[in-house]
């Protein structure tokens, strides 16, 4: 059986959650679907707070936006420049195991920028780059010796 454990940090509360006109009760059904996702994934128990599952939505839901925006974009600065994507940034360090998750994907994508811009480190060594894969290998190195993946 899973076990979930929501704990509320309401300064955070204010800049994460949606709109009232989008209907009351609205981000705790999506908050809900999240935490659910995250469970699945980790197949167990695991504990979740509601800030990390609010950060889950929010940086799915720029994630999304980003990606239809820059889709056909063959800049990766112009890219990165996307407002969705800056305001993944902006989410800080509350949004670095969500980013380091995302560079599990069988195509991972310029996460590592964020990352970079959030941390301000670099674990990819100069024969890794240029190689989406490694790249994504060294984050996710450094990500497990500090215990976020």
């Amino acid at each position: 059986m899973s076990t979930v454990a929501l704990a509320v940090q309401p300064a955070l509360l204010g800049r994460l959650l949606r709109p009232r006109e989008q209907g009351a009760g609205h981000e705790l059904r999506s908050v809900e679907y999240h935490v659910r996702e995250i469970r699945d994934d980790y197949q167990g128990s695991v504990s979740i707070t509601y800030q990390q599952a609010l950060v889950s939505e929010v940086f799915s839901g720029l994630a999304e936006e980003w990606r239809e925006a820059t889709r056909f974009e063959s800049s990766l600065m112009q890219s990165i420049s996307h407002p969705a994507y800056r305001a993944i940034v902006q989410l800080g360090s509350d949004a670095v195991p969500v980013l380091l998750k995302e560079l599990t994907r069988q195509q991972p994508e310029p996460w590592f920028l964020a990352l970079r811009e959030i941390t301000g480190v670099d674990p990819v060594t100069s024969k890794e780059r240029g190689n989406m894969r490694a790249i994504a290998e060294a984050w996710l190195r450094w990500g497990h010796t500090r215990g976020l993946v």
